[in-house]
């Protein structure tokens, strides 16, 4: 399963029937693609009404939560929605206004392009507040969202110090290792960062320009590489495998990287590297992933099995490369941009720039459809 996220297998196979059943004609054979959020149009949908026939405007990122539910990523709606066992989807954090993200109650916060939802050992929600440069922590008892890292500024600064005085510059994912530590990805400052229990924030892999460099070496001394500016895309999102190894999508460089837990160094995974074009850039199935070809990976998630799940949002598909180290195509037609296959075989199925991907303790897998406005699930 993805370890943003940690979710019993029981649980995760009730949850994962329950979302999945609420979404007939949706089969539950292996393999099947459906849609279980969003109906394709671009607009903000109503409250508490079936998720399937509830607008999405680019839905971002989907996180299976640990008490069982899906979370999806309105993203231009400026909403954290949560996709209820009923079938039902609800808004829980952002009033639905641009805004800077002050702390508050969660439905009255005005958000700017939240990008992921991750959750502590302990089940509390944490947000990636993405343009406002805050990570904010979700209480779902008082329904109130309080800062814990960075200003507001979009910057770097702060390292060594707290968290809630550093800068930050659009962070885009979160997780947490098993002692509660908690790793940012700051996508625009090309580093991943680290608070530990008492509160301070450190630098763990990067160096802090955008560029490929440092493979096989330290992952202090690497380059990664994403976009920035206030235009750019989200990108560069990270996970934790059952190990704590970190596994980082650098956008930037086409690639897959694993930082090891024990060593800390750094190594390509998947992606033989270049830069995105915008363009499909497709090849390498069923060889070694570090001879594939990937175009800007945006996401990655860890299934049970331990294999990583990589969303290939400019090819329009989703990777999947397995503990052996081979890649292969799990939905979507890498280079072929668009919107079919509902209730049929996934790898038959057509994808719109896919920017988020969960996996489950179930193995089901979440696709944040992004530009066809969805979120569809794979069941294995």
């Amino acid at each position: 399963m993805s370890v943003r996220t940690r979710m019993p297998a029981a649980l995760a196979a009730v949850a994962a029937l329950s979302l999945l059943s609420g979404c007939e004609p949706c089969s539950r054979d292996s393999g099947t693609i459906c849609t279980i959020a969003g109906t394709g149009k671009a607009a903000l949908g109503g409250e508490k009404l079936q998720a399937t026939a509830t607008p999405l405007y680019l839905a971002e990122d989907v996180t299976a939560g640990s008490d069982g539910l899906l979370y999806v990523m309105d993203w231009n709606n400026h909403r954290v929605r949560r996709l209820n066992a009923d079938g039902t989807l609800e808004t829980i954090i952002g009033s639905g206004e641009l805004g800077d993200g002050q702390d508050g109650n969660a439905l009255t916060v005005a958000l700017n392009h939240p990008t992921d939802v991750s959750f502590d050992p302990s089940g509390t929600m944490y947000l990636a507040a993405w343009h406002n440069s805050k990570v904010m922590r979700y209480d779902a008892e008082s329904g109130e969202l309080v800062r814990v890292a960075g200003t507001g500024k979009r910057s770097f600064g702060g390292d060594n110090g707290p968290a809630t005085e550093a800068i930050l510059d659009l962070p885009v994912t979160v997780a947490f290792r098993d002692d509660g530590n908690m790793y940012i990805a700051d996508q625009a400052n090309a580093r991943i960062r680290m608070v530990d229990g008492a509160g301070v924030i450190t630098t763990v892999v990067g160096r802090g320009t955008h560029g490929f460099s440092g493979d096989n070496g330290p992952a202090i001394e690497a380059e990664l590489k994403a976009p920035v500016g206030q235009a750019a895309s989200p990108a560069g999102k990270i996970v934790l495998d059952a190990q704590d190894n970190l596994i980082i999508a650098d956008s930037g460089n086409n690639r897959v990287r694993r930082v090891d837990a024990k060593t800390w160094t750094i190594t390509t995974i998947a992606g033989v590297g270049g830069e995105p074009t915008g363009e499909a850039n497709v090849g390498g199935d069923n060889g070694p992933a570090t001879d594939a070809h990937l175009a800007r990976p945006t996401d990655v998630a860890v299934g049970p099995d331990g294999s990583i799940y990589i969303a290939d949002t400019d090819n329009s598909c989703i990777r999947k490369v397995d503990p052996e180290g081979i890649i292969k195509t799990v939905a979507g037609i890498c280079g072929q941009t668009g919107f079919d296959g509902d209730n049929g075989p996934a790898t038959e199925a057509k994808l719109n720039r896919p920017f988020g991907i969960d996996v489950d303790a179930n193995g089901v897998l979440y696709i944040a459809d992004t530009y066809n406005h969805r979120v569809r699930a794979v069941y294995p």
